[in-house]
């Protein structure tokens, strides 16, 4: 069914709507504000009729919708609910003004209708001669004490050399910006939660728990080796946690495993409706929600978390409207119009799905081609892998001199960094990987493949351990599996064990392993040197003298290697160069 242009169109000329109709079908790119040809289109009705319009487009480059005014105003609409009050709205509006002169200034209508409606931005458009003159753009500031929030102004820019990377960004920030801060966070009511788990005392799940602003205020446990089919926990033992919740006044129970849709209903039949269900998955993705600060970040964590909802949208679709790329929506589904929204919604997430994984696809194609240049630059790579909080951000900053975040929590980073390092002895980029865990979502490696596979393409991997944990040997397991998944597992490894200020028992290292700790700089020299050592050993300097038709050899010595020297001689091609020892037994296997 094709869309129609809403608002006022009494007395318009068909022909003008039909038109307007048009910007419904025309391709905005994810990264452009506005294409040329929505503002020509909206710029030649405010010509012919003397009324303005209003586009609204989505983050991805949909139109959402296609409004007319008034002769002097668009009469904003009440846009269904898109995101959380915490952050934008994910729309941009973008409007003409009808008239002559300096008309492309945006009103105080409009300034207001910014910061009401929590637009991305909000963008007028002059219109001279039937067609777009200057656009200015208004996106959202600070947010001040009193709660209001100031507006930064952009432009005025000619409609055919608008800024689009300097926008996006802009809108990045913002959004990070609207977000309630860690004190308003902490200001609300918090929700008191039970933890539920298998055979032995959650103690990860309460660190999750805790990472993601719950209390924790118990825990029921059950010694069973797999969870029941129906409840997870024995009906007897979940009759329990119905007392527990009674007595310790619980709001939610997390679960410590990822419940399917037919547990989460049957658990939520006995505990009642009031009484929030989490599993494992959905603590994780809410964290990994709320962490993600990148473009990129973002649409992985909402590909996963979609995929997550869609076939729980009937039990978990409440508790997805805390976090990214979640929605809105009632419950459980009824009979009749319920079943058909449900099946509408449903449809919509997997059109979104496909969205995302087509962009997810793009920023892989982007990292392919960065990967090529570096790789062309002859740049060794050395990745941090490891174990959430294991300190691998305290590490990069102490070898690096860089200041990325690190803090004593699960997933304290979540976006991969990148810095050039160099000990004297050659430069390498050292790069920081997102923390693995224990029962990582499946969707989550998936999704993060294209940040993850990083540690793939690697020369060498600093595995960074937290030899203080009394899990140590079952954390490097989950790393170890997890690189496996990604075929980076016989990638050359250097084991870090980390915090060793603040372990007593026996030295744990061994063969290709240092024992630092980040934090008070201990054992850097040491690391610095083993770094350096590892990566000698995957370069050497060899001098040979190749036949004459070697030529295209030679040629590609410089694009693999360092090539020192290169003399053509009577009785052939003399090359010094530094190459991968693969390519060393290449060169002595074509000597004459």
């Amino acid at each position: 069914m094709a869309q129609k242009v809403n608002g006022n169109t009494d007395g318009i000329r068909r022909s003008y709507i039909d038109r307007l109709e048009t910007i419904y079908d025309m391709a905005i790119d994810r990264g452009q504000f506005c294409s040329l040809e929505v503002l020509e289109t909206l710029a030649f009705f405010t010509e012919a009729t003397g009324r303005e319009a209003m586009v609204y487009i989505e983050r991805s480059g949909r139109i959402e919708t296609v409004i007319v005014g008034e002769q002097d105003r668009v009469r904003l609409p009440a846009l269904k609910k898109r995101r959380s009050d915490e952050r934008l709205s994910g729309l941009r509006c973008i409007h003409t003004h009808p008239g002559s002169g300096n008309n492309s200034h945006l009103s105080t209508v409009d300034i207001q209708s910014l910061k009401s409606l929590k637009l991305d931005a909000m963008a007028s458009v002059g219109v001279l001669d039937g067609r777009p003159d200057f656009v200015q753009v208004a996106i959202l500031g600070e947010i001040l004490s009193n709660d209001d929030i100031t507006v930064n102004l952009f432009g005025l820019y000619r409609a055919d050399d608008i800024p689009d990377a300097l926008l996006r960004e802009e809108i990045e920030s913002a959004d990070n910006r609207i977000r309630p801060s860690e004190s308003k966070k902490a200001e609300r009511e918090i929700a008191r939660a039970i933890l539920v788990g298998l055979d032995g005392e959650p103690i990860e799940l309460r660190q999750l728990a805790d990472t993601a602003g719950f209390i924790t205020v118990g825990y029921v446990v059950q010694p069973k080796s797999r969870p029941d089919k129906t409840y997870y926990l024995g009906f007897g033992k979940l009759h329990d946690l119905v007392l527990e919740i009674q007595r310790l006044q619980a709001d939610a129970v997390i679960f410590d495993d990822e419940l399917t849709p037919s547990q989460i209903r049957n658990i939520q039949k006995e505990l009642g409706k009031k009484i929030e269900i989490i599993d494992r998955t959905a603590l994780i993705l809410d964290i990994f929600s709320d962490r993600a600060s990148t473009h990129e970040g973002r649409l992985q964590v909402e590909l996963a978390s979609t995929k997550y909802l869609l076939p729980r949208m009937t039990g978990f679709w409440g508790h997805f409207t805390r976090m990214a790329g979640g929605g809105g929506g009632g419950g459980g589904a009824r009979r009749g119009e319920g079943e058909t929204q449900l099946e509408v919604d449903r449809r919509l997430l997997r059109k979104r799905i496909t969205e995302l994984e087509r962009e997810i696809e793009k920023v892989k194609a982007r990292r392919e081609v960065q990967r090529a240049a570096r790789e062309r630059s002859k740049i060794p790579i050395v990745a941090l892998v490891g174990y959430t909080n294991a300190g691998k951000s305290t590490l990069m900053n102490c070898l690096s001199g860089s200041d990325v975040l690190a803090e004593d929590k699960l997933f304290a980073t979540l976006d991969p960094k990148s810095r050039r390092v160099n000990f004297g002895s050659g430069e390498f980029l050292l790069v920081d990987t997102v923390g693995f865990i224990n029962k990582l979502p499946h969707d989550l490696v998936n999704a993060f493949r294209a940040t993850l596979e990083e540690a793939r393409y690697a020369d060498l991997l600093l595995h960074v351990v937290d030899v203080s944990s009394e899990n140590r040997d079952k954390q490097m397991h989950v790393v170890n599996e997890v690189l496996t998944q990604l075929e980076a597992h016989a990638n050359p490894t250097l084991i870090v064990y980390n915090k060793c200020d603040v372990f007593s028992g026996e030295d744990a290292r061994g063969v290709d392993s240092v024992s630092v700790s980040a934090k008070v700089g201990t054992g850097i020299s040491e690391l610095q040197a083993a770094i350096t050592k590892k990566l000698s050993e995957l370069r050497s300097e060899i001098e040979v003298v190749l036949p004459l038709d070697a030529g295209s050899l030679v040629s590609r010595l410089y694009s693999v290697g360092t090539v020192h020297e290169c003399d053509y001689r009577e009785d052939g091609i003399y090359v010094k160069a530094t190459v991968t020892v693969e390519d060393a037994e290449r060169l002595r296997a074509a000597v004459i």
